[in-house]
Order: structure tokens, then C-alpha cells, then sequence
């Protein structure tokens, strides 16, 4: 089912708390794509209700910009993947005039990206979203690791009685994770960000071999970088509670990057929470690559 507005989606959600049902969301901006149908199928599949909230996060978005997406086509990809119920909002619902109200984590937000990033912003978005459904679990992929440890950790911090769940990264066989940026790009582009995720890798396993100097392994994941049509932006090694980077590596910790082609900025990361994904890599769940265009 599909409920439009605030005041139809609380209802429905005081009917499955007075029955008890346990509840589990993913929320998103839209544009859904084979990456939130993992987590919405997760989401059902651990609960009695899945509820997904479909809405553009204003403040999250650069100022004056727009965000492309196809509310009908998402809701059917939602519905399809398992969810109970379908929520969407408005700027004006969610945002009335004289909203001022973030969640601050320190300088947290800004070591994963800067402030372009609006990682503040997401996170602020995903907690409104949790408070006001209330949910038992909540799903959140680790392609977004930086949102997902913030919201966690917030959720923690705020006393909140949510359990935060990781859903491994959805990939193409070609290691490109999922997202609704990719839209923008071509099977060749494709291919050739492929080696983002192959060198990132590559520095996982030459942590698991006894490499430990920071500064040593991102030289070498560099190298391994040939692009044509992107531009690296970055290769780096952080800390996973503080996203500082490091000098030495050690448990836990992130290994990311990012290029940019077309105007937009493509990341990728490998979070390395314990010895055992340190030794054997991530949990990814792997999906054939779309059709040649």
C-alpha cells in the first residue's frame, strides 16, 4: 500500500504498534534500485510490517538542487521486494517553516568528504525518519558506510529503541557497487570504475599479509588506478568509529575512494570491522552487470 503525507503513515504505523507487530524500515530518497531491494527485502523478511519512506531530503541536497526520481516506479520496485507499506512526504510536511533542528556529531560528518557531502544532513534525515516510525530494526546498506556508522552511533547516543542493521553492499560482478548515481554512466564507464573497487581490495589484502603503513598502501592502490574518463579524487585508510585517517592500520577501519566523471562523484569502500572480513573480504551480494549500451 502506498500512503501520502505524515498524518496517513503515523496512523498505520499506531495500528501495527497497538497489535505488537514488530516493525523494520529502510528509508530512502528515491530512485530506487536493486541496492535498497536488499535491504527492503531484508526488512521483511526479519519483521512482521516492512515499512519503506520514499522522500528527496531537502536539506541533504545541494541548495537549489533537484533530485531525479519516479515515485510510482519506486514504489513498485518496494512493494515487489517485500514492503508492507510505502510512506511519502513533502518539503512542506517535513520541513515547515522555522525547522532548525540537526544532529551534531562533532566534526564526524566532514572527515568522509567535506561538507559537500551533507553527511550531517543525511544522517539528521535518517534519525527524523526513525523517530517517527519507530521502528524495531532499521536497514541501512554499507555502500553509505559513513551515514550508516553515524546513524548508529546516534541512535545509540539518543537512547533510541532501534536496532541498526548492515546490509552488505550490492555489487555488479564487476565489483561497482549500486547506486542511483550510475544511471548517469555507460557499460564502458562501468568497466573502467571497476578498478576503484579491485584496488581497494587489493589493499585489504595486503593488510591481511602484514602491510601496516597507511601511507605505503594508498601509493599502491593508487597506481593501480588507471582511468580515461574519470578523475581519482582520493584513496585513504580511516578509522571506523572517528573516520580520522590513519598512519598505521588498525581494527576497525575503512579503506575508501572516490572519482568523479560528468559532474558527480562516485565513491567506494571496503569497511573492515574484524579479523575475520580483514582475512576473507566483505559479504557482498553480486549481481550480473546491466545490458551492454
Amino acid at each position: 500500500m502506498h500512503l501520502t503525507g505524515l498524518s496517513a503513515g503515523k496512523a498505520f504505523i499506531r495500528e501495527v504498534a497497538r497489535t505488537g507487530q514488530t516493525i523494520g524500515t529502510v528509508h530512502t530518497l528515491g530512485a530506487l534500485h536493486l541496492g535498497h531491494a536488499e535491504l527492503i527485502r531484508r526488512a521483511a523478511l526479519e519483521n512482521d510490517v516492512a515499512i519503506v519512506t520514499v522522500y528527496p531530503n531537502k536539506i541533504q541536497l545541494r541548495p537549489g538542487g533537484s533530485y531525479d526520481f519516479n515515485l510510482d516506479d519506486d514504489i513498485g520496485l518496494a512493494l515487489r521486494s517485500g514492503a508492507t507499506a510505502v510512506i511519502s512526504s513533502s518539503d512542506t510536511e517535513m520541513f515547515p517553516v522555522g525547522y532548525r533542528t540537526y544532529v551534531s556529531q562533532g566534526d564526524c560528518d566532514l572527515r568522509l568528504g567535506g561538507p559537500e557531502t551533507y553527511l550531517k544532513e543525511a544522517v539528521t534525515g535518517a534519525i527524523r525518519w526513525i523517530c517517527y516510525s519507530r521502528p524495531t530494526r532499521s536497514y541501512f546498506g554499507l555502500k553509505d558506510i559513513g551515514q550508516a556508522i553515524l546513524v548508529k552511533r546516534a541512535v545509540a547516543d539518543l537512547l533510541l529503541d532501534c536496532e541498526i542493521r548492515f546490509v552488505p553492499t550490492v555489487r555488479y560482478k564487476n565489483g561497482v557497487p549500486i547506486s542511483s548515481r550510475l544511471r548517469r554512466f555507460n557499460r564502458s564507464e562501468l568497466d573502467e570504475l571497476s578498478c576503484l573497487f579491485t584496488a581497494l581490495n587489493r589493499s585489504r589484502e595486503e593488510i591481511a599479509r602484514g602491510a601496516s603503513s597507511v601511507k605505503d598502501l594508498v601509493a599502491s592502490a593508487t597506481s593501480r588506478i588507471e582511468f580515461r574518463q574519470f578523475r581519482l579524487e582520493f584513496v585513504r585508510i580511516v578509522d571506523a568509529d572517528n573516520f580520522k585517517d590513519l598512519e598505521q592500520v588498525k581494527l576497525p577501519f575503512l579503506i575508501i575512494g572516490a572519482a568523479m566523471a560528468h559532474g558527480l562523484t562516485v565513491s567506494d569502500s571496503i569497511y573492515v570491522p574484524d579479523q575475520d572480513t580483514l582475512l576473507n573480504g566483505a559479504q557482498d551480494i553480486w549481481i550480473d552487470l546491466p545490458e551492454q549500451s
